[in-house]
């Protein structure tokens, strides 16, 4: 039953740490260390795997094996007061188990039965509160070191290794951490040989262990924890076994006071047998997020919404990707998500809570054909729950909007696995009435494609060089109508390049297509200014965007968004070769018709055959 004991204090540390870190997630404070670790997940999948072999100090720890605390990302570390005060707390609480633990192991070495745990808990709390601070403090100065100079840390970390037996001393001998300390290093030194053996053989299950750290959700957090509770506690069992021998501990040199026995009862055992899957089950909904819905409380407004992606279309190409394009999709997507008022001029600093939504995923759809299985990647609706924490920002102009890009968003883990680890990112604007979440894979960089308007009201998502087609953002907003697409059109346009370059027209036909005549009147100067002949309506800004929002009116909203979808595509616009009707044969010239609901705007140009340099074009000649 010492042993059972044993297993629920390693459990208790670790699922402590757990919910400290979830919460840390959900509420924006960092905790030392495990806020700079690079084992959090970013998605709703675990990124470990492979192998990894430690050796156990002191507590079996999830750290030693690399396994992250939380299936959930962790964001960007917030230090402050609270980081601060929830970091030493932790570590007051880790240390007085601590003692708790190794002073039980200390009693198993020894044949010594019924230990009062809180009473060796406080006799060892001093030393081992004093060896964390120490840990902590060199900790972070061999970070440091190693990131100024290489060598130095390296010296700094072997140097270190020869006080890692302290905490053994001040509980075998019951000695004060200055004594243990200052004795640590002689006590390594003349026992390196069997220590060596027993690391060896440490690392080896260990590397067995930690196989499992590649097991879906949950289990890739519960089996490991569990496997190596067990299993460092028995090592660590067999060193301070081997200490206790070499050092000539006996029990009577460490006979625990009468006071501090106790008597264990069947009731008590089987309490401590059922804390194990209570504890298991409680680290598994606490690393999954579940327990957030405790603090998501209220009413949810849904708003329905559209989806757009970006592409490589003949636009994006065309400007050598420096003019993004959208395609659209029209679905019957949905968000429930509590939101304050954010109508007035005073608003929070940050949005939390757990948002409900009604997406796309892509999954693997497997058909059976004879002997073989055909796999094919479809995407299919699903129902998710996001956890966000979003900070208040503020775009160009001055207004406020709020984002997960410096706080935290995760996709909470359900029923169903997504093909591969996927993220979120979510923006809200600053009055929210339009709410934007991007969903991507994990392995991609989302900083280069997330871009806010200048007046931070729109995500106008940029488009990714490496797979463009796999960053999905879902629009949600209290009306969708053409106004708003058009000015989200205009703020992404905004943010294009509109520097010349050989198919030119093709950006002015996407800026006519999205109605935006701020970009047409703007593509039009570029390509006077670089020497084409030029023939156009000679219009203003907002008499070009007024003629093009005409073009839509009446039309039904799948078929705006249809013809929308033609920017942003390849083959879209047919071209017509019209250079049989000239006598030159250097010169090419064709025909580019933009499509409307009811007519189309015809561009001609010309080009050279020799270069594809641009020479004129002639816009509803």
């Amino acid at each position: 039953m010492a042993f059972i004991r044993l297993i629920v204090m390693v459990l208790v540390v670790e699922v402590m740490i757990t919910m400290v870190v979830s919460l840390g997630i959900y509420f924006g404070f960092a905790i030392y260390p495990y806020s700079l670790t690079t084992l959090s997940t970013t998605g709703a999948a675990v990124q470990t795997g492979g192998f990894n072999a430690t050796i156990p100090l002191y507590m079996p720890s999830l750290g030693d094996l690399k396994v992250p605390y939380t299936f959930l990302r962790l964001g960007t570390p917030a230090w402050g007061a609270a980081a601060f005060l929830v970091t030493a707390t932790l570590m007051a609480v880790q240390s007085f188990i601590r003692g708790m633990y190794l002073g039980a192991l200390k009693g198993m070495v020894l044949n010594q039965e019924n230990i009062s745990l809180f009473a060796i808990g406080r006799r060892y709390f001093g030393g081992m509160i004093a060896w964390t601070i120490f840990q902590t403090v060199t900790g972070a100065l061999l970070l440091f070191f190693a990131a100024a100079f290489f060598p130095i840390g390296i010296i700094l970390m072997i140097a270190l290794i020869g006080y890692s037996l302290t905490p053994y001393v001040i509980v075998l001998e019951n000695s004060s951490f200055r004594a243990a300390l200052a004795k640590a290093p002689r006590i390594l030194r003349s026992h390196i040989g069997s220590l060596l053996s027993l690391a060896l053989l440490a690392m080896i299950c260990t590397l067995v262990i930690s196989l499992f750290r590649s097991m879906t959700p949950p289990w890739g957090y519960a089996v490991p924890l569990l496997a190596y509770a067990c299993m460092g506690t028995l090592l660590i069992g067999w060193l301070m076994k081997m200490l206790a021998v070499n050092l000539t501990i006996s029990p009577e040199q460490t006979e625990v006071q009468p006071s501090d026995k106790i008597r264990t009862r069947g009731v008590v055992n089987a309490f401590y047998v059922l804390l194990i899957p209570a504890l298991l089950i409680t680290g598994i909904l606490t690393a999954s997020g579940k327990h957030y819905s405790m603090f998501d409380f209220g009413s949810k407004k849904q708003l329905e919404g559209i989806s757009y992606v970006t592409s490589f279309s003949d636009v994006y190409y065309a400007s050598k990707t420096k003019y993004t394009a959208y395609m659209w999709q029209p679905e019957e997507y949905s968000i429930a998500m509590h939101l304050p008022d954010l109508s007035g001029e005073q608003k929070p600093d940050e949005l939390r809570g757990v948002a409900n939504i009604t997406w796309q995923m892509d999954e693997e759809i497997r058909t059976a054909q004879g002997n073989s299985t055909q796999i094919d990647v479809k995407p299919v609706m699903h129902e998710s729950q996001l956890m966000y924490r979003l900070i208040k920002e503020k775009a160009k102009d001055g207004n406020v909007y709020y984002s997960s890009l410096r706080g935290s968003s995760s996709i909470l883990p359900g029923d169903v696995e997504p093909r591969e680890p996927i993220s979120v990112q979510i923006m809200v604007s600053g009055d929210g009435s339009q709410i934007f979440v991007i969903q991507y894979p994990t392995r991609f960089d989302i900083s280069p494609v997330f871009r806010v308007s200048d007046d931070g009201r729109y995500l106008v998502t940029g488009t990714s060089p490496l797979n463009p087609m796999d960053f999905h953002t879902y629009w949600f907003t209290t009306e969708q109508h053409t106004d708003h697409m058009f000015n989200l059109l205009a703020a992404k346009n905004q943010l294009n390049d509109t520097a010349m370059f050989n198919r030119a027209y093709l950006a002015l036909a996407s800026a006519m297509q999205e109605g935006d005549g701020h970009t047409v009147v703007k593509v039009l100067k570029t390509m006077s200014q670089s020497g084409v002949d030029v023939k156009a309506p000679d219009w203003d800004s907002q008499t070009w965007t007024a003629y093009l929002h005409n073009q839509y009116l009446g039309i039904s909203w799948d078929k705006f968004l249809e013809l929308l979808t033609k920017a942003g595509v390849q083959g879209s616009y047919e071209l017509k070769d019209l250079t049989s009707l000239k006598s030159d044969d250097k010169i090419g010239v064709f025909r580019l018709d933009v499509p409307f609901p009811n007519d189309v705007i015809p561009i001609t140009y010309t080009e050279s055959k020799a270069d594809g340099k641009l020479l004129s074009i002639h816009v509803m000649d």
